[in-house]
């Protein structure tokens, strides 16, 4: 897993750098919650991409938080917001743990945070 860097967006404007998603998946810092966003492009012209995000912990019946999936279409690009709900510190405080089905491969993802 690669810890992805978060890029602060500034009012002049800003073009995050993108880097190749790992295929073992990344980590990144989820932010206040409101604020922080995993932004995927899937550059693979006939395959849809789904990237999941593990979310830590139990309903209070004990049930386990679903994991949110989002598919990312053929040449499309998503926002994710990574809300501090997915903050697991099993993986490092702040942090939450996200995976890509199939393969990484065509997939670039940035971390930006507004404001």
């Amino acid at each position: 897993m690669a810890n992805l860097s978060t890029q602060n967006i500034v009012a002049a404007g800003t073009a995050p750098t993108f880097s190749a998603a790992a295929s073992g998946g990344d980590t990144a810092e989820v932010g206040n919650g409101g604020n922080t966003f995993l932004v995927v492009k899937n550059a693979n012209d006939t395959n849809a991409r789904t990237v999941t995000i593990a979310v830590p912990g139990s309903t209070s019946y004990g049930e386990l938080l679903p994991d949110p999936a989002i598919e990312v279409a053929a040449e499309d690009e998503a926002w994710i917001p990574l809300r501090k709900e997915y903050a697991d510190s099993q993986v490092a405080v702040g942090r939450c743990a996200i995976t890509y089905s199939d393969s990484a491969a065509d997939l670039t993802v940035a971390v930006v945070r507004m404001g």
